[in-house]
């Protein structure tokens, strides 16, 4: 998986509870690297999702009309829920090919059912190629195309 740091939305971001990514991808102008087979949106937990009251988390990918992912955001590809139990470090919540833009901005969004947890971090964003083995990739409940 070759990563690039301008294309990373969220870095080891601590998620205790509902949030966006920390940083947003200007995606408006990316010729040719839209619907690839080669680029991918991708997130995994790098530190477990424990305490509070929280039972799931839900990552999805999302598109807005400004950098902060907070005016007309939409939804493009989500990883459904993912119990607690299942969100261990090293677990990749989701991994998709690189889904169609109609707006600038490109994040993430991570949900928590129930609550929030006391510890959590996860890494997401878009790569070319990537190293999780097609069997063992999440199945994408995709949204609207």
């Amino acid at each position: 998986m070759h990563t690039d740091k301008e294309l990373l939305a969220s870095e080891k971001q601590a998620i205790t509870g509902t949030a966006v990514s920390t940083d947003s991808v200007l995606v408006k102008g990316l010729v040719g690297y839209s619907r690839t087979a080669q680029m991918r949106a991708f997130a995994q937990i790098e530190t477990a999702l424990t305490g509070g009251a929280a039972t799931s988390v839900t990552v999805e990918v999302i598109q807005a009309d400004n950098g902060a992912l907070t005016t007309n955001v939409e939804s493009l590809a989500s990883s459904g829920l993912i119990l607690t139990a299942a969100a261990i470090a090293g677990k990749r919540a989701l991994d998709i090919a690189m889904p169609e833009f109609t707006k600038p901005y490109a994040g993430f969004r991570y949900t928590m059912a129930g609550g929030s947890y006391t510890a959590g971090a996860i890494t997401a964003g878009f790569v070319l190629g990537t190293s999780t083995p097609e069997d063992l990739r999440p199945a994408a409940q995709t949204h609207g195309f």
